[in-house]
């Protein structure tokens, strides 16, 4: 049955599918890029696994910051960076009161979306984790427009960033040592895009749903 999982059922579960990944991870990133995202993906896990037991009871905001701030600390790559900055631009959302908690994330996630565009100076297409969070926040938000729970639009948003870090396979790669190895990108999933994946299957997971 789907209930709504606390922050530190989440991180839990998130660090868990990290480290269950890492060696995927290393994999696709070796096919054109320094082939360490699993390291990287690791080291953030041993990271939330620490934080988590100091999140309870914490406003989302001040959960998310806390994370952000740890896995800015912890694995400063460029994508364990990216995913800082977008917790930490959750954590600045102003939320409305009385807010039902699908809407709530809707906005943490469409909030998480921008910043990484902005910051990575990227769109959806140009083969980055983009391509799979962004597809995950719409399926979100749709699910929570349409009266769903949590667990079902983690369940929906994690189908959706799944078929994004899929759909990867064919776009030629435009950004970063990728975009320098285009040739060899081509055919594999992007590691960023399957990291969102892997994140949000582990949320998904907490919360219940398959």
């Amino acid at each position: 049955m789907s209930h709504v999982p606390s922050i530190g059922d989440v991180v839990v579960a998130v660090a868990g599918g990290l480290t269950d990944a890492r060696d995927l991870l290393n994999r696709l990133d070796g096919a054109a890029g320094d082939g360490d995202l699993g390291l990287t993906a690791s080291r953030a896990a041993e990271a939330l696994v620490e934080l988590a037991p100091t999140l309870a009871g914490l406003p989302a905001s001040e959960a998310l910051k806390a994370i952000g701030m740890a896995l800015a600390r912890r694995s400063p790559s460029t994508g364990g960076t990216l995913i800082a900055f977008a917790c930490l631009a959750a954590a600045r959302v102003e939320l409305i009161a009385d807010q039902s908690p699908t809407d709530a994330a809707a906005d943490l996630l469409d909030a998480a979306r921008d910043e990484i565009a902005r910051r990575g100076k990227v769109e959806p297409g140009d083969r980055t984790m983009l391509d799979a969070l962004a597809p995950a926040a719409a399926a979100f938000r749709e699910g929570a427009v349409a009266g769903s729970g949590v667990g079902a639009c983690l369940a929906a948003a994690a189908a959706a960033a799944d078929r994004g870090a899929v759909s990867t396979i064919d776009m030629d790669a435009t950004t970063g040592r990728a975009g320098w190895l285009a040739d060899r990108a081509r055919g594999h999933e992007d590691a960023g895009a399957r990291l969102v994946a892997v994140i949000f299957a582990a949320a998904a997971s907490a919360a219940g749903e398959t």
